[in-house]
């Protein structure tokens, strides 16, 4: 890997399984560090197809599973036997990891807004987390935090209580089919010991590098790099 120009933490690998291999190893190190102190490891991950190679890495690995928790950063307010359903393919993906706790988003509530506070005291008593791993729309959203969304500002406000908030993106060409999600909130991510920004391609290159340059409502991702400084690093591959 080797560091770019770009004024922040950015590796360049020479693939993409380089890339995701770096990410599990970012999560075995710091969840082995937690269970050498005694103590839980907590990694929240993203869905989608990008980083799946990287959880299939991780859950190969020889940890003590049953001392660590997975939680996701967001979800579709979906069941998981639809195709839509980041926590089906997470729970999928650590089918080895014998022990492991997982926490799922999608609650028995009719919406995701109710099902946000019925999730509240879980996923508050996983913070901090030790390690998380983002991902990169093309409109520069990142966990659930979409421009054109009503909930935008308390998703990413420093001052939420929340750890999880209800969100519509109905109003987002991205979000499509899945309008309505669930998601973790700025401070939570901010918080983490490690956050991973896992992107591929040119393209999602050139919006991040836009990104520096745009305003945070336009180009939620902006958030992570001002609010995670050195504790956020970029592995990025074509």
């Amino acid at each position: 890997m080797t560091p770019t120009s770009l004024d922040l933490p950015f590796f360049a690998f020479d693939s993409r399984d380089g890339a995701c291999q770096a990410a599990a190893d970012a999560l075995a190190a710091f969840s082995r560090h937690a269970i050498n102190e005694g103590r839980r490891a907590r990694v929240a991950l993203s869905g989608g197809s990008s980083p799946a190679p990287a959880y299939n890495a991780f859950a190969a690995m020889a940890l003590d599973w049953s001392q660590v928790d997975i939680a996701l950063v967001d979800d579709r307010w979906v069941d998981l036997d639809d195709a839509g359903s980041n926590e089906a393919m997470i729970r999928t993906a650590f089918a080895p990891a014998i022990d492991v706790t997982i926490f799922g988003m999608k609650t028995k509530d009719g919406n995701p807004f109710d099902g946000a506070q019925s999730l509240e005291p879980i996923y508050a008593r996983l913070r901090p987390f030790d390690a998380i791993i983002l991902g990169m729309g093309p409109d520069a959203h990142t966990a659930s935090w979409f421009p054109a969304s009503p909930q935008l500002g308390a998703c990413l406000s420093p001052l939420t209580g929340e750890t999880v908030l209800g969100v519509d993106a109905s109003a987002s060409p991205v979000a499509a089919p899945y309008p309505h999600r669930i998601t973790l909130t700025l401070p939570p991510i901010a918080s983490a010991a490690q956050v991973v920004l896992l992107i591929f391609g040119d393209d999602k290159k050139q919006v991040l590098t836009e990104a520096l340059r745009t305003d945070v409502t336009q180009s939620p991702i902006r958030a992570i790099l001002e609010a995670c400084g050195e504790h956020v690093v970029v592995f990025w591959a074509k």
